[in-house]
Order: C-alpha cells, then structure tokens, then sequence
C-alpha cells in the first residue's frame, strides 16, 4: 500500500525526476475523483491503472473511496490491486467537493465514452471548477467510460475543449481535441428535449462551423467589457475599441493605451486570430500579445496579454467606427 501526504507532492520543480512528476499527477488526479463525487460509498472511477506489468498497460481502473468526514481518500487498482490512501488533500487545488445547494439540477444523461476521450477530457487546460468537477465524475463499468451531464453541462464542456483547441499546436493533440469535440457534440444532440432540440442543434453546429472555419474578423469592434477594468475606465480617453484590417494589420485602444497589432489567422483549422501588438501607456512603451474568436452569438471573445504585466479577457461588438 502506498501512504502519501498530497502536501508532499504540491508545487514538483520542473527538474524533478519524471517518476515522481507521473506520481504527483496520478495522486491529484485520484483525489478530484475521489472529491468530484460522492461521500460514503466507494465507486470505481474513469481513471486508468498507473502501472505497465509486463511492460504492458494495466486494464484496471481506480476505484475510490472518500468518508464522508475529511479523511484519507482510499484508492485500489480493480484489476492488479494496486492501492494507496492520501491524506493532505483537504482545501487543495485538487479538492473538488461541491457545495450543498438546493436548487433543482436540470435532468442529467448519461453518455459513453472510450478510456481515450476520457483521458482528453482530464487533461483539458481551460475548465472551471464546475466542469473539472463533472470531467472527475467519471464512472467506468462493463459498458465502458459513462459521463453524466445535462445538455447545458455538456454544453459548457464543449466551449472548453473549443477553447483549448484553439491553442493546441501540437497536432495528434488537436485530432484528440477534434474528436472528443465531435463525441460530445453527437451527445448533446441526442439528449436534447423534443422543445429545445431544433435550436441547440442549431449552436452545436454553429459551434463546429466557427471551430472549423473561424468566421471573418476583420474590422472595427467596439469592446463592450474587459475582466479587469470597468466601461468607464474603458471609455475614458475614447471608446474602447480593437481593429483587425484585411492586410493582417490593426490597432486597439482602452483607458489610455494605444497599440498596433500584427495578426494571423490561429491556423490547424483553428477558429479566430492571434497577434501581437505594441504601443503606449501615457507614454511609456509596452507590447503583449493575444487572441480573439467569434462565438455563436456574433460577439467576438479574446484575451489580451501585456509583456511582463497584466493579462484581460474582453469581449467586443462590430462597429462601423
């Protein structure tokens, strides 16, 4: 049996030896299983079996177990029996544990799926705590990887494998993304209710259109909001705006930073742009750069970097000027 301490494995340096990286990775990836469902029971998780007997792949998967008190999480291989208990895990990055609500949840389905779009959906970069925490719920069983979500959770889950697409450069990487994409969007369509079922096909393709082809951005876009500073700010030299000319030339301006950009296209079937950009800020010079992509609705959403300082997320309208 394995004993850890999950605070002994937080923050592995880059230079540490990889059996010990591939430990720390296993050991978080138990505890967001373990924390992601329920209290009380053990249930047998979508993770796979870290262990190669014979230098062959473990067909186990892990199976978990959490009181309902904070305690060691419990964990064993239902194939080779390899096990272990983790203590520290409390209030970690890795603690998963949902709040008590009492609001009504929408009717969930469940979907199956191979251990290997199991495995994308883990290893996605861009999920907030609520989908991370549906991606963990993960059940395997005789009929395969069984994920249970509602249409608006799997929804969700498909804006944040677009979004991690959308800077994938790693191209067997991008294949997993595209066809984790198109399981999930196959799924959403099938548990749509007889009502709603014409318009959420309808964003679903809208979805695979502007993954696939990326839409048109040139032109002037009024910026409607950024994560970090409010309109008035925004507006207070002139109204806040971002340009992208056909030539692969732009510019942009907020509070009182001018700025020239030089885009392309995000490219790999990638949907929106990239670029770079340089200017001012009252007067002193600063570079960054950023990305933008046009959503279902017509907004184009982005996320604009400064070289060594602040990062925003915005989202912006066309204008004419």
């Amino acid at each position: 049996m394995f004993v850890s301490d999950l605070r002994h494995f937080l923050d592995i340096p880059d230079e540490a030896p990889g059996p010990a990286r591939k430990m720390a990775q296993h050991l978080g990836f138990v505890v967001r299983a373990a924390t992601a469902g329920n209290a009380g029971a053990p249930w047998v998780s979508a993770l796979n079996c870290r262990r190669r007997p014979a230098n062959k792949p473990c067909a186990g998967h892990i199976a978990v177990f959490r009181a309902d008190l904070p305690a060691p999480i419990e964990w064993r291989c239902t194939a080779c029996g390899d096990e272990g208990v983790i203590s520290g895990w409390e209030d970690s990055l890795y603690d998963l544990r949902q709040p008590r609500s009492s609001s009504e949840e929408e009717p969930r389905h469940e979907t199956l799926l191979t251990d290997a779009v199991a495995a994308t959906l883990r290893e996605l970069m861009y999920l907030d705590v609520e989908c991370e925490r549906l991606v963990f719920q993960m059940h395997s069983s005789a009929k395969g990887t069984s994920l249970t979500a509602s249409a608006e959770e799997l929804d969700e889950l498909l804006g944040f494998i677009a979004a991690d697409a959308n800077h994938e450069t790693n191209r067997r990487r991008q294949k997993r993304l595209d066809a984790a994409f198109n399981v999930l969007t196959d799924a959403l369509q099938e548990v749509e209710s007889a009502d709603a079922f014409t318009t959420m096909v309808a964003t679903a393709d809208q979805m695979r259109e502007i993954r696939q082809g990326g839409g048109d951005l040139t032109g002037r876009w009024r910026i409607l909001e950024m994560d970090l500073w409010d309109q008035e700010a925004l507006d207070l030299v002139a109204p806040a705006f971002i340009e992208f000319s056909a030539d692969h030339s732009g510019e942009l301006g907020f509070i009182v930073v001018t700025g020239w950009i030089d885009w392309r296209s995000a490219g790999s079937g990638r949907p929106g742009v990239e670029f770079s950009w340089e200017g001012t800020d009252e007067g002193d010079q600063v570079s960054g750069r950023g990305w933008a992509a046009l959503q279902t609705d017509g907004v184009l959403h982005g996320h604009l970097y400064f070289h060594l300082g602040d990062d925003s997320g915005f989202r912006a309208q066309r204008t004419l000027r």
